[in-house]
C-alpha cells in the first residue's frame, strides 16, 4: 500500500456512492480503443495527414513505452477489494495516464481552434479526470498515475522537441520501444504480457512499413460510410489479434495489418473508388 498514500481509501470515503460507476465512463477517455478510434477518424478526415500520422506514431510509442516500463518494474495493482472495475496486469506506471497525457497533449498542440491556452487547459482537465478515474475505480495507486503523467510529459518533449514533429523518426522510435518491450516481456513477464508486447511490436512495425511504403500520405478522403466500415473491419482484426488464443507469429501479423491498415486505408478507399469509376 506504500504507493497509494492512502488516497484511494480517502476518495472512497469522501465521494458519493455513484462516483465510481460514473468514473468507469470517464476513464474511457484514456482507453486505447477510444484513443485509436479518435485518431483514426482524425487521420482519415483531416487535411493534414502528415501531422495526424505523427500523432498516431507518438501514440503507438506511448503505449509501447507503457508496456516496457510495466514489464521492467512488474509492480502489482491495488488488491481486488479496492477495485470497482476489474483490471489485470501490472500497475506501475498507469498506461491511461501516459496515453491520455500524450494524446490529449498532442491534440491541444495540433488542433487550430480556440486559443492555445484554452486548448491546453481542456487537455489538462481531461488528463486530470482520467488520472483521477483510475484512483476512484481502484485500479491504480496514486504514484502510478503521477508517474504516468510525468512519463507522458517527458515523452511529449522527446517527440515534439527532440524529433521536431517528424513522422518517420517517431514511427521508428515507437518500433524500437515496442521491440524492447517485447524482449523484456519474453525474459521476465508471463505469457499474457508477452502477447501484448508482441502485438505492440507487430502494430508499430506494420505502421512503420505502411508509412514508409506509401507514395504520399495525402490520398483519397474517407467518407463517413467508409470510415464506419474501416473501423469495424480494423476493430475486429485488432480484437482477434489481442483476445483470441493465437500463436505469437499470428498475433504479430494481425496487429501489423490492423495498425498499418489505419494508415493505408485512405489509399485503399481511393483505389476502390477508381475501380468503381467514382
Amino acid at each position: 500500500m506504500s504507493r497509494g498514500w492512502g488516497i484511494v481509501e480517502l476518495l472512497r470515503e469522501i465521494l458519493p456512492g455513484w462516483a465510481p460507476e460514473a468514473f468507469v465512463y470517464v476513464t474511457q477517455l484514456g482507453d486505447a480503443w477510444f484513443l485509436f478510434v479518435l485518431l483514426s477518424l482524425l487521420y482519415w478526415f483531416g487535411d493534414d495527414r502528415e501531422r495526424w500520422g505523427f500523432v498516431l506514431a507518438a501514440t503507438l510509442g506511448a503505449l509501447a513505452l507503457t508496456l516496457l516500463l510495466k514489464g521492467l518494474f512488474g509492480l502489482p495493482r491495488p488488491p481486488e477489494a479496492f477495485q470497482f472495475a476489474h483490471a489485470s496486469g501490472y500497475g506501475f506506471p498507469s498506461g491511461h495516464a501516459i496515453g491520455s497525457t500524450v494524446v490529449w497533449g498532442l491534440l491541444a498542440l495540433s488542433i487550430e481552434r480556440a486559443h492555445h491556452r484554452i486548448r491546453v487547459a481542456v487537455a489538462a482537465v481531461v488528463v486530470a479526470l482520467v488520472a483521477l478515474s483510475r484512483l476512484v475505480i481502484g485500479v491504480h495507486f496514486a504514484v502510478d498515475v503521477v508517474v504516468g503523467v510525468v512519463v507522458g510529459l517527458v515523452y511529449l518533449v522527446v517527440v515534439v522537441r527532440g524529433l521536431n514533429w517528424r513522422t518517420r523518426p517517431t514511427f521508428a522510435l515507437a518500433t524500437g520501444i515496442a521491440f524492447a518491450a517485447m524482449v523484456v516481456a519474453v525474459l521476465v513477464a508471463p505469457r499474457n504480457w508477452t502477447v501484448d508486447s508482441v502485438a505492440a511490436f507487430g502494430g508499430t512495425t506494420g505502421a512503420l512499413l505502411a508509412w514508409f511504403t506509401m507514395d504520399h500520405p495525402l490520398n483519397a478522403r474517407v467518407g463517413s460510410v467508409a470510415a464506419v466500415v474501416g473501423l469495424l473491419m480494423l476493430g475486429a482484426l485488432t480484437y482477434a489479434g489481442l483476445r483470441l488464443s493465437l500463436p505469437l507469429p499470428a498475433v504479430f501479423v494481425i496487429n501489423a495489418v490492423s495498425q498499418g491498415g489505419i494508415l493505408a486505408y485512405p489509399r485503399v478507399v481511393g483505389s476502390v473508388r477508381r475501380r468503381l469509376g467514382r
